[in-house]
């Protein structure tokens, strides 16, 4: 029996707890930065918080409308999508990049919007070809294809961050739709081929793939920005400095409140509260796959998995850039880090997972998602 009335409140309960924890490590860490920018200690709070409030009323909007209605646009949202990333390149780059639409007041990351959107098309394509998935060219056509005019659009920005996540995205729903390991192999081997000679050969990013490699052997040798991250890290030990007393805001941290927010909290809550953080998303991904495995259709199998995997994958890999594990990608934190684009689009996904949530059942273990025992 479907129950169409309770969504999932653990999974709603981590979300506005990241939202709040959000919040409060913004303002402690970009109170000073804008004081000396902007001359108001609470400017990039109070947008924060007018984000939060925009996002949480996208939630509790979408997870009353009935997600199937999102599946005939599912194409013409990807197709939009694709124009606002070409579209991009055309705008007045940010810091040397071209991430950003501003639009009066506005402004959002396009690539925030596609990586949406991409899982709501092939959520809704995989559950009309999954019986053909373990055909190669049914994997490298459509998704590949896609993947990779955007992976190469995404470049131009640039932004690695984006790319990584949409590659886990794609062969991550891939997989669960039961492509052969095999098809897998055949694609990555001439990917990592290509770029060791892209950046070994023809030099394309040789100096950060060099200071990368560097902070793999000592993270204090690597980039300037990975060693700030690491020593506030490291100085925030098992407590912590306490909230409001961190250092590496200081003009030390570049973007302390942004791609880097998690490397504040790790010095300002200390261990505990930075592994507290990675323990709610990890209690997140656990709720959005429980959605997945008993969703009431395929369509909503997929796209559970897809919104929650691209959150939780999101967390790993700016945890791992902050940790000195991945290479700087830009990438933000799902819900702490400062920016209204990462929020409401994060926002757009819970609220469609919980809409899921209320619509699910225990299924047989034939189900898609069960052969990865989720």
């Amino acid at each position: 029996m479907i129950d169409r009335s309770k969504p999932d409140y653990l999974l709603l309960l981590m979300v506005l707890i990241l939202i709040a924890v959000g919040l409060v490590m913004v303002y402690s860490a970009s109170a000073i930065l804008a004081w000396d920018r902007m001359g108001n200690s609470i400017a990039f709070a109070k947008m924060q918080a007018i984000w939060a409030i925009i996002s949480l009323v996208s939630i509790l909007v979408l997870t009353k409308v009935d997600y199937h209605k999102l599946e005939k646009f599912s194409l013409l949202l990807l197709m939009i999508s694709f124009g606002f990333l070409v579209a991009v390149l055309f705008f007045p780059s940010v810091k040397g990049v071209n991430r950003w639409i501003k639009l009066g007041p506005i402004s959002f990351q396009p690539s925030e919007f596609f990586k949406l959107s991409l899982i709501l098309f092939m959520a809704h394509s995989l559950t009309h070809r999954k019986e053909r998935m373990r055909e190669f060219k049914y994997v490298l056509i459509p998704y590949l294809v896609i993947f990779g005019m955007a992976a190469v659009l995404l470049m131009k920005e640039p932004h690695l961050g984006a790319v990584l996540l949409l590659g886990a995205i794609v062969f991550g729903m891939l997989f669960v739709a039961g492509t052969k390991i095999k098809h897998f192999l055949v694609i990555i081997a001439p990917v990592v081929v290509g770029v060791f000679v892209l950046v070994f050969v023809f030099g394309y990013k040789k100096p950060r793939v060099e200071d990368y490699l560097k902070s793999m052997e000592n993270p204090i040798k690597g980039s300037y920005q990975m060693t700030q991250s690491v020593l506030a890290l490291s100085s925030g030990e098992l407590l912590g400095a306490g909230l409001g007393e961190g250092k590496a805001k200081l003009f030390f941290l570049p973007e302390p409140h942004t791609d880097f927010i998690y490397a504040t909290t790790g010095e300002e809550l200390g261990f505990l509260g930075s592994a507290g953080i990675l323990i709610l998303f990890f209690i997140l991904a656990l709720r959005g796959f429980s959605i997945a495995r008993k969703a009431s259709d395929d369509f909503g199998c997929l796209l559970a998995f897809g919104i929650t995997f691209s959150i939780f994958m999101g967390a790993l890999i700016n945890a791992g850039v902050v940790v000195g594990l991945l290479p700087t990608t830009g990438l933000p934190m799902p819900f702490l880090s400062y920016g209204g684009s990462s929020m409401f689009f994060s926002a757009l996904g819970i609220g469609i997972l919980l809409n899921v949530s209320r619509q699910t059942k225990y299924v047989p273990s034939g189900r898609i998602i069960s052969k990865i025992g989720i």
